[in-house]
């Protein structure tokens, strides 16, 4: 019996496990499930765009909670986001280091990446917002919505991931103090102190990863700080003030065999101040404000000769500013509102100073956007339309038409049409002396589908989509061309959890994807367009009395590639265990262990370019 079947097998049986569960299920106090998702009509706190409960989003939405993220002992964004359904990474190598992803085929340049909503998108280098590179201390819950959604959030043709940070504990002082240790000298030593008092609140965070590397040449030194300050005015307005600011410098590749290797820096700095002011019993206004800089380094040398060969540097200095008015509630309102943005972009390419490949660029952008729900009994309509006025490219129009029914108490059906877009490629191929030479990648989608609850302590969501998109840029690296392309993909992505039945609970999720050259109708490589399969499950347990929680996660991806060097296929397994030393004491101190890629599966393009290996680490938390 080999490795590779019984990784299958786990696998296949953590999925087929999942419906015999609610037979033996018992809950107490009504269906966990059920209330996790939002279907109990309330609404969720937060900076997020979707105000609503999950019974009245039409989009493709999973929300990651504070208390799912805690199990899995994540360094960052990217470690939540592997167990998403529908968001597949690149590779997962060292934690902190660069990678590239996808949500139902839509590659990280067309998906919008925002924290407490500032932009994290680098436009310079390919739209890609750095997911490895976000601690995931600071966050208290992630949204991903799959699909295009620029009527209400801009430039998202495949998506948006919407990260909202940890509000300042309440009426207390609390803090934590984290240290993990683990293979190739790769620890995490985080820390966060939090409070509110007299109408001020704080949270601060900072920490830093540091690794020898998982696999060669990923070496990684990570730094990064947040904080949030808040204050309640009497009246009921609220005002936060955030700043964010993050380094690394880490190795991306080292390939002896074709003498290169590859280095590079990335700093993030934002900073955002927000105002809610409460208008009248229905009515609220939202002020932002935002800046900062980002900048990269791209090294590359010939090994043999310890040679510099390519050295390009960026830098974004952006700011932005939105006003929101918001009328009505959750069931029958109106979020209507105006954007500024404007981003300055410098590229310089230090060795070859090849022609045109420096740009000195301004981007800017005025917005004007409404996003309504208007509920019927059991029938919501969610319409939305966004007008966006750009300095160097053709003004995008957007819009959604959106609706959910409710069939019973607990199945909802939903769906939604869209048009959207994403801007080009800003980049040293690009653009050319500082001119934009390409059109904004726009598509039309349809996704429609359900979920339901019906299933005594099962729940179950199941979407079918249909996406064009045009002025889809690929860059032949061969030919040193950037093309436009038309795509249609296609597919369905489903979910499916359990309620806990004696302290377990089982997920699990299947995206298939079928991606194709609208002209040619040949199917696109992994490379262009995400995997075609992918499925991902858990088993997860929790002990209060004991103070014992555990989570084993499957992650199976087949990529479609051509090249026959390639491992394109591969199923990997994670396990976290956490115990309380103290199950008792609200602050007891934890003990954890993480085994990753337990089987040590291989997953590659390119086999300088692999996923990690197996590897562990141990730690301990403190609270206080």
């Amino acid at each position: 019996m080999t490795g590779k079947f019984l990784r299958k097998l786990s696998l296949a049986s953590l999925l087929f496990l999942i419906p015999l569960a609610p037979l033996h299920a018992r809950g107490d106090e009504g269906d966990e499930v059920t209330r996790s998702l939002g279907l109990s009509g309330e609404e969720p706190d937060g900076v997020s765009r979707l105000p609503r409960p999950a019974s009245l989003i039409a989009e493709n939405v999973t929300v990651v909670t504070a208390e799912e993220i805690a199990r899995l002992n994540a360094h960052t964004v990217a470690d939540v986001l592997q167990t998403v359904p529908g968001v597949q990474l690149d590779l997962l190598q060292t934690p902190g280091a660069i990678l590239l992803y996808d949500i139902l085929g839509s590659l990280n340049r067309h998906i919008l990446v925002q924290i407490d909503g500032v932009p994290q998108n680098f436009v310079s280098s390919e739209n890609l917002a750095h997911i490895g590179m976000i601690p995931i201390q600071m966050v208290e819950r992630i949204e991903v919505i799959k699909g295009a959604a620029s009527a209400a959030w801009g430039s998202a043709l495949g998506g948006v991931i919407n990260i909202v940070t940890k509000s300042p504990a309440a009426d207390r002082a609390a803090g934590l103090a984290s240290a993990s240790i683990g293979k190739k000298a790769t620890s995490d030593l985080r820390g966060e102190v939090s409070g509110t008092s007299d109408g001020f609140g704080y949270y601060l965070t900072g920490g830093t990863i540091r690794s020898d590397g998982l696999v060669p040449g990923n070496n990684v030194d990570f730094s990064h700080g947040f904080g949030k300050i808040t204050y309640n005015f009497i009246g009921g307005a609220k005002a936060t003030l955030g700043l964010d600011a993050r380094y690394a410098d880490t190795g991306v590749l080292t390939a002896t065999r074709y003498d290169i290797s590859q280095t590079g820096t990335t700093r993030y700095l934002d900073g955002y101040l927000a105002l809610q002011v409460p208008l009248a019993a229905r009515a609220s206004l939202d002020i932002t404000g935002r800046g900062g800089l980002r900048d990269t380094e791209d090294r590359r040398s010939l090994i043999s000769q310890s040679l510099l060969i390519f050295n390009a540097r960026a830098r974004e200095v952006h700011q932005g500013y939105t006003a929101a008015l918001n009328l009505g509630d959750a069931h029958q309102g109106v979020k209507a509102g105006v954007e500024f943005e404007r981003i300055g972009v410098t590229q310089r390419e230090l060795v070859r100073h090849a022609p045109g490949s420096d740009a000195d660029l301004t981007l800017t952008r005025y917005s004007a956007y409404a996003n309504g729900t208007f509920t019927i009994g059991r029938l919501s309509l969610l319409p939305g339309v966004r007008v966006d006025h750009l300095n160097l490219l053709d003004d995008p129009f957007s819009a959604t038409m959106g609706a959910t029914v409710r069939l019973g108490e607990n199945t909802l059906l939903r769906g939604y049409a869209a048009r959207g877009y994403s801007l080009p490629m800003i980049s040293f191929f690009g653009s050319t002396n500082g001119e934009v030479q390409h059109e904004l990648q726009q598509v039309a989608t349809v996704q429609w589908g359900a979920e339901s609850s019906a299933v005594p302590y099962l729940w179950l969501k199941g979407m079918l989509f249909h996406n064009n998109v045009w002025n889809v840029q690929e860059y032949d690296y061969q030919a040193g061309v950037l093309r436009e392309v038309k795509q249609r993909r296609h597919g369905i992505d489903l979910e499916l959890r359990t309620s806990s039945w004696h302290g377990f609970a089982l997920t699990g999720a299947y995206t298939f994807t079928d991606a194709r050259n609208r002209d040619t109708g040949a199917e696109l490589d992994s490379n262009q367009s995400g995997p075609r399969h992918a499925a991902k499950g858990s088993l997860s347990y929790n002990n209060a009395a004991a103070g014992f929680t555990g989570v084993l996660t499957g992650n199976y991806v087949n990529w479609r590639l051509d090249d026959p060097t390639a491992h394109p296929v591969a199923t990997f397994f994670d396990l976290h265990l956490n115990q309380k030393l103290a199950p008792a004491q609200e602050n007891s101190p934890e003990l954890f262990l993480s085994l990753r890629n337990i089987f040590d599966a291989k997953l590659y393009q390119y086999d300088f370019h692999q996923a990690a290996p197996r590897w562990f680490e141990i730690g301990g938390r403190f609270r206080f």
